[in-house]
């Protein structure tokens, strides 16, 4: 439920996201600082703190971990959904290690492109001239990004060269697509539980799944350093999932989301001061043409929705939210 739009700051859901896409850029950078840890190793721990800690903050809201849900279909889509969630999780986390840290982040930002998508699809929602426009821009911009053996976006890469880092890049945009599937699920899931509820049942899901895929072989017990950015790692990921969703409360999701791209900045500002490595004229062109093809959506999903009757305007920002 929205709050009363007179009883805040006007400018404060707008901090809080921004905020949010501030510390989101530090939980890639954590995972990054943390390449020698086996992938799996790492989502265990992490889920551990993660679990724990979002099971006393629902309790301490007073909401329930496992709300009763009598319809099935309602039970599967959520188990697709954390499955879904494990999932996604691994392909960012393998990416993120294996490429630059503002790459992986705008790879990831195509999310929206693939929900437009995926919902037509799906759920026959529309799709109109502006999600083709997006969708036909931000693929240009992803291979500005991933540089294909093929004349004008080489910059000079042979073959070889290319598919070496194809398969990093390959992760991260299945890891999208994935995400835009469980946002889809998500939204179909609204009105059976809250999302603190869903967050808990992802992190609950990895802490279940991951040991599953650790041999005794990379079996790793972190070091202090190690554990402490692991826990200022899912600290920090808490923090991100409450700030958005307290930012909801006061403000439209799609009035307020395109801040969110900030945080490809903020990786790569990263990405120059502690990795030292700064994306060619290709990778930014390409980050731009994703970045923009995304919030050229977004914002013209809003004014398409300003346009509806107010019940109709009302039942399509639940589905943009």
């Amino acid at each position: 439920k929205m709050s009363d739009s007179n009883t805040h700051w006007w400018a404060l859901p707008y901090l809080l996201v921004l905020l949010s896409s501030f510390l989101s850029a530090f939980v890639g950078l954590g995972v990054k600082l943390l390449k020698e840890m086996d992938v799996f190793n790492l989502m265990y721990i992490r889920s551990v703190i993660m679990v724990t800690m979002n099971y006393f903050y629902i309790k301490w809201n007073n909401g329930k971990i496992y709300p009763p849900i009598t319809n099935k279909k309602a039970c599967r889509l959520i188990e697709i959904r954390c499955a879904l969630g494990f999932t996604c999780a691994t392909c960012f986390f393998i990416g993120v290690q294996n490429i630059p840290l503002s790459i992986a982040n705008v790879l990831l930002q195509t999310v929206p492109i693939w929900t437009g998508i995926l919902g037509k699809i799906f759920l026959k929602e529309d799709f109109g001239q502006r999600e083709i426009i997006s969708c036909a821009v931000s693929f240009l911009g992803v291979l500005f990004i991933t540089k294909p053996p093929i004349p004008f976006f080489t910059e000079g890469q042979n073959v070889t060269e290319f598919l070496s880092s194809f398969p990093f890049y390959f992760i991260c945009l299945i890891n999208a697509i994935l995400w835009a599937i469980a946002l889809l699920i998500a939204r179909n899931l609204r009105n059976h539980v809250d999302s603190h509820a869903l967050n808990h049942q992802f992190a609950a899901t990895m802490l279940i799944f991951s040991p599953i895929f650790i041999s005794p072989s990379n079996l790793q017990i972190p070091t202090r350093t190690q554990l402490f950015f692991i826990i200022i790692n899912a600290v920090i990921t808490l923090l991100c999932w409450f700030l958005i969703n307290e930012a909801l409360k006061y403000e439209q999701a799609s009035k307020i989301m395109p801040l969110n791209y900030c945080s490809l900045v903020f990786t790569g500002i990263f990405d120059k001061i502690i990795f030292n490595y700064f994306p060619s004229l290709s990778s930014l062109i390409g980050v731009i043409l994703i970045a923009g093809s995304c919030i050229f959506l977004v914002v013209g999903k809003r004014k398409e929705e300003e346009k509806k009757p107010s019940k109709v305007k009302r039942l399509s920002e639940a589905n943009i939210s």
